[in-house]
């Protein structure tokens, strides 16, 4: 229970912060790129290879989130290195740091600067792992905020070419994947359990940067919970220079901690 207030404080503060200041964040436009790829079928490979090639990534971005509980947005500065290492700063108008979040390979930090709050554990536990209340997990979000489909390292095959439709064997969660025929540029990605969509996710507005095709809009969306979180990006760099400090929380002592082991 610690952890889903303390994760429901971190961004409500940053909510009343950015509606108070009443900015609206600049959204990056779509524009025509090449085609993704020229043989259909080859989706699953080139989507993978080109996922691997990002090693480093900084974006800043509006994310949004829509629940039964509340709905907000907030400016967020994303930074990645491959593999697993992920940093969230939330921040209000003039750069005011609200709270801050590290992703790594087994566990997450959350730093709540607002309630003056630190909390830890394990990045799989299957309750504690959530973001903000909702039923997206902190993998889910480092994967949406990389442009990555859920599940999509998995094998899949081609089942429908007219609708670029791919599906992944049969399982306890299967995942399936809408890719544009003309484009070759994944479009949604479901993941069904016995037979019923439980979780979609859509990439928008693809860009081209480093050679890297990148979506810079991505919704995740819980269909029977009503839950959405939306990443708007304002700008993205991948493979540039990453400041390793990123990754550093530095917590006063006197800040109050829990540990979720």
């Amino acid at each position: 229970m610690a952890s889903r207030k303390t994760l429901y404080w971190i961004l409500a503060a940053g909510y009343l912060l950015i509606g108070c200041a009443g900015t609206t964040a600049s959204r990056m436009g779509s524009s025509r790129i090449e085609p993704f790829l020229t043989i259909l079928e080859s989706w699953p490979n080139i989507y993978q290879d080109n996922f691997g090639k990002i090693k480093t990534f900084s974006g800043k971005a509006n994310l949004t989130i829509e629940s039964m509980q509340y709905n907000g947005n907030v400016g967020v500065t994303i930074s990645y290195t491959s593999p697993d290492k992920m940093a969230v700063k939330e921040e209000g108008p003039l750069g005011i740091d609200i709270a801050r979040i590290y992703l790594g390979q087994n566990r997450f930090i959350i730093y709540d600067q607002h309630n003056n709050f630190f909390t830890s554990g394990d990045i799989d536990d299957p309750y504690l792992n959530r973001f903000m209340q909702t039923n997206f997990t902190l993998k889910d979000i480092r994967a949406s905020a990389l442009g990555f489909a859920i599940g999509a390292d998995l094998p899949a095959t081609l089942e429908d070419d007219l609708h670029g439709l791919f599906l992944t064997p049969p399982d306890e969660i299967q995942y399936r994947y809408l890719v544009n025929p003309k484009t070759g540029l994944l479009e949604t990605a479901e993941a069904v359990r016995e037979g019923r969509v439980f979780m979609r996710q859509t990439f928008q507005n693809y860009r081209i940067v480093n050679e890297v095709y990148f979506p810079t809009v991505v919704q995740m969306t819980m269909l029977e919970q009503r839950e959405r979180v939306t990443i708007y990006y304002e700008s993205v760099d991948i493979n540039g220079p990453v400041d390793q400090k990123l990754y550093d929380l530095e917590i006063n002592s006197q800040v109050e901690q829990t540990n979720l082991d």
